[in-house]
């Protein structure tokens, strides 16, 4: 069935029908999920849908697949002897497919199954006979590949892209070693088999466990970085015992923040004497942070005015 706009031969929507390109998957889901027994007649001549009196309800075979292969809907179909016979004997060459259509706008919805038919309604589908000698070769092509022989384009495009696969297909077949019409079969049950290089690679608890020790490892060595370096400030007597909380918070969270404040920090506690050195030097600005306090301000994650709040108090009460 084409994908797109189509017109029956018979005139008998002013309309076109048109079955979107992006509602194939959801038409198809439906036609199947509707289907008696997830399979879709297949009769001869639409006999089946006739008033009850004249049906014949013989099935000529069973679609049970539905998928889209390039611009046309195909079918997967098992044939009954008698569809079988009729295609191969020629009594039957072509196929038309039975739908559900919104009168609207024409759109397609759902797929009730299909007929063996001599005058089918949509004239682009391709024959069914697999003895067919009179059909033009790119038409062959065209309907094998699922496209419409008017777009040469396209078949072309198709072709190549086969091309490629099969000299790259090759190249696998003949690096495996392998030959033969099962060749990929092949590939498959050598790839399955393989067992992996216990050189190459380690059992993922393990993978995991060193993952863990690393981190521990890693932040072991910041603990130490960040007391190492509080210790340091102490030693210099740029530390008071009011200061270690945030001086800890700091030197954990940023080392750097927390270096740099250290280097410019002036000498609160005498050394050798645990005293302080004295009132704390007036600050350039008291309404306003210099650019190491607002890394520091940022770095404790709290905001500019609560860290100039803080500092401008202890600075009175020093």
């Amino acid at each position: 069935m084409p994908v797109g706009e189509f017109r029956t031969a018979d005139g008998r929507s002013a309309k076109p029908f048109r079955l979107d390109p992006a509602d194939v998957a959801a038409v198809i889901a439906r036609s199947m999920t509707l289907a008696s027994n997830g399979e879709l007649l297949i009769d001869f001549d639409h006999r089946s849908m006739a008033p009850q009196a004249i049906a014949d309800t013989r099935a000529a075979g069973w679609i049970k697949d539905l998928k889209l292969e390039g611009e046309r809907v195909m079918a997967s179909v098992v044939w009954t002897p008698d569809g079988r016979s009729a295609l191969e004997g020629r009594s039957y060459r072509f196929i038309s497919p039975v739908f559900d259509n919104l009168k609207s706008d024409g759109r397609v919805v759902r797929i009730q199954g299909a007929g063996l038919v001599n005058d089918p309604a949509l004239p682009q589908l391709r024959q069914l006979a697999s003895k067919e000698t009179s059909m033009d070769p790119i038409e062959q092509i065209a309907g094998l590949l699922g496209l419409p022989a008017d777009k040469p384009e396209d078949i072309v495009a198709r072709v190549t892209a086969l091309a490629t696969a099969e000299t790259q297909l090759a190249s696998i077949t003949k690096a495996a070693g392998v030959d033969g019409d099962d060749a990929v079969t092949q590939v498959c049950a050598r790839l399955a088999a393989t067992t992996p290089d216990p050189g190459a690679f380690v059992p993922m608890a393990t993978f995991q466990d060193v993952q863990t020790q690393l981190a521990s490892l890693q932040k072991g060595i910041r603990e130490d970085k960040a007391e190492a370096a509080l210790e340091r400030a102490r030693e210099a007597g740029k530390l008071t015992p009011a200061m270690e909380e945030w001086a800890t918070q700091l030197a954990s969270k940023d080392l750097s923040s927390f270096e740099s404040w250290a280097a410019s920090a002036p000498v609160m506690v005498e050394l050798g004497g645990g005293k302080l050195a004295g009132k704390l030097p007036p600050v350039a600005n008291p309404d306003k942070l210099d650019d190491v306090e607002r890394q520091m301000a940022s770095a404790l994650g709290v905001s500019e005015e609560d860290f100039l709040a803080t500092r401008n108090a202890e600075q009175k009460g020093a």
